[in-house]
């Protein structure tokens, strides 16, 4: 057992947790994170490739609007932030084409939907509007299934709604890249911690939260016990969901009803993305492009294909020459996938990029240099990607969040309704959960 006792423990290093900590080292408090990998970030995952200039995200990518959160600290760190280019190609028939009002169609859906009353899910939302046109119903649900990684028959429409709102300014469309790779952004919360205050603890899996009022003990997998005053717990809420027994569960006692009543109303979205480079990008070969679209476009960015395993796609844009291409299957796709090996799920993301950009498979072959991918799914400290809003569950986040006797505290992207699914949300958490710590 060990003989310190800390102001706080943080469970998890990653976004929330770092912000979090950060927050109560500058206030003066002593505080313990503990993470159970062996490295921080939690869902975000950079890695480096030897002779490749670019960082490879297995994790957390893209900068959704100019969030504060993350352009504060790439502006501390020095760090260049990339704005994307918004150009987007459909799959149509045999051949792609551009649709540069995705987003604007997308809430026109979404202004109809209603944000009071009783909640009902998406689909059944979609079977009372039947009058919506193949086009528009194909792109929501490509959506829905992709961007928020969701079920159509478990997400919410209430939370999904924006009935009386107005369409959303230009600014908080852009969306962004962090350069030297989105770990960069954490190190930057990481190397702010005081060490005469703060430390971090790699490879601590926590099994086990004991707790009373104004008093906590945290058991490790291995049987250490550290004792503190107060708990923020990050975990995704896949973990906190996790079975007794199963990989990286933590056992409460006594149990939270509260918070587990809140768990009902938040989903655990599925993705698959595998991160394939080449020996060279031919699709920026000269007229490449223009001779499978027909209509100008003269660069690859976003590419989709709705009916795929593998239906969203895009490159390292605006990095010119680079030999990268991303897919990404949501929730539908991920299901699709779940079970193969490694090598089959990359063979069915080359089978996709063959049918759409119409190249031979033997040519990919060729071509294909190597794939990396994580499956966050299978992941014992994530069981999942993100958090979306199941039905019934719109303010399910806010309940989360509530601190328990002033003593456990909750955070992460799962407790932000209006950011949830982001690093941005992930941060405002933490720091919103250690706020909220009494004296």
């Amino acid at each position: 057992m060990s003989a310190h006792r800390w102001d706080v423990l943080v469970v998890g290093a990653g976004a929330a947790g770092l912000a979090a900590a950060k927050e109560l080292s500058d206030a003066g408090r002593s505080v313990l994170v503990l993470e159970a990998r062996r490295r921080i970030g939690g869902r975000v995952h950079t890695r480096r490739l030897r002779g490749d200039p670019l960082p490879l995200e297995l994790g957390a990518e893209f900068v959704h609007g100019r969030q504060a959160e993350i352009f504060d600290l790439a502006c501390e760190g020095s760090l260049l932030v990339d704005r994307l280019p918004d150009v987007h190609l459909w799959k149509s028939g045999s051949r792609l084409s551009r649709d540069g009002r995705l987003l604007e169609r997308f809430e026109a859906i979404t202004r109809k939907m209603r944000a009071r009353g009783a909640d009902r899910s998406v689909a059944e939302f979609l079977r009372r509007h039947r009058r919506l046109s193949s086009r528009d119903r194909r792109l929501f649900e490509s959506m829905v299934d992709g961007y928020f990684a969701a079920p159509l028959e478990d997400a919410s429409e209430r939370a999904l709604s924006t009935a009386g709102k107005g369409p959303t300014p230009p600014e908080e469309r852009e969306q962004f890249r962090v350069v030297p790779g989105y770990a960069s952004v954490l190190a930057r919360l990481a190397a702010g911690l005081d060490p005469r205050r703060c430390r971090i603890r790699l490879g601590a899996i926590v099994t086990e939260v004991l707790w009373k009022r104004g008093a906590v003990g945290v058991a490790l997998l291995g049987g250490e016990i550290l004792r503190a005053r107060r708990l923020i717990v990050t975990v995704p809420v896949g973990v906190l969901r996790a079975a007794p027994g199963e990989a990286g569960a933590i056992r409460w006692d006594p149990e939270i009803p509260n918070v587990w009543r809140a768990l009902k109303g938040i989903g655990t979205g599925r993705v698959r993305k595998v991160v394939l480079t080449f020996r060279e990008p031919f699709w920026e070969d000269a007229g490449w492009l223009s001779r499978r679209t027909g209509d100008g476009a003269d660069a690859l960015h976003f590419f989709h294909a709705p009916g795929e395993v593998f239906p969203t796609w895009w490159t390292a844009a605006p990095a010119a020459g680079a030999r990268r291409l991303t897919a990404w299957a949501g929730w539908k796709g991920a299901h699709a996938l779940e079970g193969l090996s490694r090598p089959r799920v990359v063979r069915r993301a080359l089978a996709t990029l063959s049918s759409v950009l119409h190249v031979s498979g033997a040519r990919l072959d060729r071509l294909l240099l190597a794939a990396h991918e994580h499956d966050w799914n299978r992941d014992p400290f994530s069981r999942g990607a993100y958090s979306y809003p199941a039905v019934g569950g719109a303010s399910a986040p806010e309940r989360l969040a509530e601190p328990v006797a002033g003593t456990l505290f909750f955070a992460g992207e799962a407790t932000e309704s209006a950011e949830s699914g982001t690093v941005p949300g992930a941060i405002a958490s933490g720091r919103r959960a250690a706020r909220r710590l009494p004296d």
